[in-house]
């Protein structure tokens, strides 16, 4: 039997004030949202509110 497809929509993209952590952002009405969700946390993003996660690597300073 065939697995059925994540048709989950995540949108990934670079954060506004930060050149590192990437942020991913899933609409509020995907019925995946959650599935999404747990993958992305699987994979070391932090969630912010319901549909906005961040995904940040601290191996140096970054410049102001």
């Amino acid at each position: 039997m065939t697995a059925p497809a994540i048709d989950a929509h995540v949108r990934l993209d670079t954060h506004p004030t930060r050149s590192s952590p990437v942020t991913a952002t899933l609409p509020p009405t995907d019925s995946r949202q959650d599935l999404a969700r747990g993958l992305l946390t699987a994979h070391g993003f932090d969630a912010l509110d319901e549909s906005t996660l961040v995904l940040a690597r601290i191996d140096r300073e970054e410049p102001r």
